[in-house]
C-alpha cells in the first residue's frame, strides 16, 4: 500500500541512463542525438544549498512538500573540471544521486529540474560552461554552446506545433483561399533553398488560408510525398521571415494529394518548379 500524503516522485526515463551509457562506449553524433532527445523530455536531479536568512527550517505539508520562505536563497552545487571550468550537476535517477553523494561526501538537498531549467540557468549564468549528466564513471559532459542549440532547436519544433494545432481545420469550418497580394522574396527565397535539396518536390504554391473568417496563416502547397523532416525544414526558412512581421501569420504545409492541397492549389500558379527553382511571373504589359 502506498504511503498516505507521500509527495509524488518526478517519473524517471531509464532510457536516458542507458543512452548515457551507450555513448560512452561508441562516441558517435548518433549516440548522442539519442542521449540529447531523452534528455529534452527528462527530469533530472541536482543537488541545491538553501539560505534561509535565519527563518526557522519550513515543516512538510499534509502532502510532504516543503513551502520555502519567499527570500530563501537557493545556490547550485557545481562542479569543477581539470581546466578550471564550472558545471551543473544532473541525475538521471535517485541512484546516481546517492551513489555521488556518498563518493563526495555531499548531504545536499535535492531537488528535480527540467532541460529548460538547465538551459535557463546557462544563459544566465555566463560563469557556468555547461552541465554534467551522472558525474562519475559513466558520467556525460554537456557544453553550454550545445545545450544552447538543442534548447532552440527544441523550442522551434514547439512552436511549430503549435501552429500546426492552431491551424487544423474542423468539421464545419469555413476555409476560404484567396492568392496573395505580394510575393515576398524574404520568405520565398529560404524556402526554395531548401526544396532545391528536396528531389521529391516538383513543384509547390503559396496561398492564404482565412478559417471562419478570423484565423488567416500562409498555405503551402507542396507537390511530392509528405515528410515530416522536409515540412521542419521548411517551417524554420520561413521562421525568421514570419516573426519579423507585425501581424504574426503561421505557415500550414500540406501536399497536393490532400483535400487541402488540391484546393490550394487550383487555378494558382507555382512560385517554384523543380530543375526552375523560383518562379517569378512577368506582369503582363
Amino acid at each position: 500500500m502506498p504511503t498516505p500524503n507521500k509527495p509524488k516522485m518526478p517519473a524517471f526515463n531509464p532510457e536516458l541512463k542507458k543512452a548515457i551509457a551507450a555513448f560512452g562506449k561508441e562516441n558517435t553524433p548518433q549516440n548522442l542525438n539519442i542521449v540529447l532527445n531523452h534528455l529534452v523530455k527528462s527530469p533530472l536531479l541536482t543537488p541545491v544549498l538553501f539560505d534561509l536568512n535565519g527563518a526557522p527550517a519550513p515543516k512538510p505539508g499534509p502532502d510532504g512538500r516543503v513551502q520555502l520562505p519567499k527570500n530563501t536563497k537557493v545556490s547550485f552545487v557545481m562542479v569543477n573540471s581539470n581546466e578550471g571550468k564550472h558545471y551543473y550537476l544532473g541525475f538521471t535517477d535517485w541512484e546516481a544521486a546517492h551513489t555521488w553523494q556518498k563518493k563526495a561526501g555531499q548531504g545536499r538537498q535535492i531537488v528535480a529540474l527540467r532541460f529548460d531549467d538547465f538551459a535557463n540557468m546557462l544563459q544566465k549564468n555566463q560563469e557556468a560552461a555547461g552541465l554534467v549528466l551522472n558525474p562519475g564513471e559513466n558520467s556525460l559532459r554537456l557544453e553550454a554552446r550545445l545545450i544552447t542549440s538543442v534548447k532552440k532547436q527544441k523550442d522551434s519544433f514547439t512552436e511549430m506545433q503549435k501552429a500546426r494545432e492552431a491551424a487544423q481545420i474542423h468539421p464545419g469550418d469555413k476555409v476560404t483561399i484567396v492568392e496573395p497580394t505580394v510575393l515576398a522574396d524574404a520568405l520565398l527565397d529560404p524556402i526554395c533553398k531548401v526544396l532545391a535539396d528536396a528531389p521529391g518536390v516538383g513543384s509547390a504554391y503559396l496561398q492564404i488560408m482565412i478559417v471562419n473568417e478570423t484565423r488567416k496563416c500562409y498555405l503551402l502547397v507542396l507537390d511530392g510525398p509528405k515528410d515530416d523532416k522536409l515540412f521542419a525544414a521548411v517551417a524554420q526558412a520561413a521562421r525568421p521571415y514570419l516573426l519579423s512581421r507585425e501581424q504574426k501569420m503561421n505557415l500550414t504545409i500540406t501536399t497536393s494529394v490532400s483535400p487541402l492541397g488540391q484546393q490550394g492549389m487550383r487555378g494558382s500558379e507555382p512560385f517554384y518548379r523543380k530543375g526552375v527553382g523560383r518562379v517569378v511571373e512577368d506582369d503582363d504589359e
